[in-house]
């Protein structure tokens, strides 16, 4: 009898061992995404158990009070730590799709380009960004989810000044 329970003890800790071990971000996941204002396809591909590297492209609205709104593209890097997937899978909460708590740092390029624009004569300002930032990203349903986050970095625009850049964002998407 005691070599059954030692067995059973054995197997019970070495399947706990096992799921340990497969807590991990997903190998590639690829969306697109809305907010409350622009567009965006973003791939995540795995560099760690805990890491991706998103890869993101977008259109975005820069508001001109007095003289119109222009829509330009903002391209981002954004390596991201995902830290609570073990906690989550422990408590029976699903990580699909790098479900989870995370820190990034976004690296934004947003070229001195125009996408659409209701006066012509507006452009855009050409710039990059390092911002550190925490979020959340959640599913609902088998593709569906939504990402919502914030940080506070340092913006520099190649003709004019250095800025301090926060970085906001609330988004609902689509994972294929």
């Amino acid at each position: 009898m005691k070599k059954v329970y030692i067995i059973a003890l054995l197997t019970i800790s070495s399947l706990a061992l096992s799921q340990e071990k497969n807590v991990s971000v997903e190998k590639s996941v690829f969306n697109i995404q809305t907010g409350f204002v622009g567009f965006w396809a973003n791939n995540e591909l795995k560099l760690a158990k805990s890491i991706v590297l998103r890869s993101e492209i977008g259109i975005e609205p820069i508001w001109l009070v007095g003289d119109g709104t222009v829509w330009h593209p903002n391209f981002r890097l954004e390596p991201r730590y995902y830290y609570n997937l073990e906690k989550r899978v422990e408590k029976g909460y699903p990580i699909n799709n790098n479900s989870g708590n995370f820190f990034g740092i976004a690296l934004n390029y947003r070229p001195d380009a125009v996408v659409f624009s209701n006066n012509k004569d507006l452009k855009t300002i050409e710039s990059i960004s390092f911002v550190p930032k925490w979020g959340i990203r959640r599913n609902f349903g088998n593709h569906f989810n939504y990402e919502a986050g914030f940080g506070f970095g340092f913006r520099h625009e190649f003709k004019y000044k250095n800025y301090g850049e926060f970085d906001i964002h609330l988004r609902i998407g689509y994972t294929f």
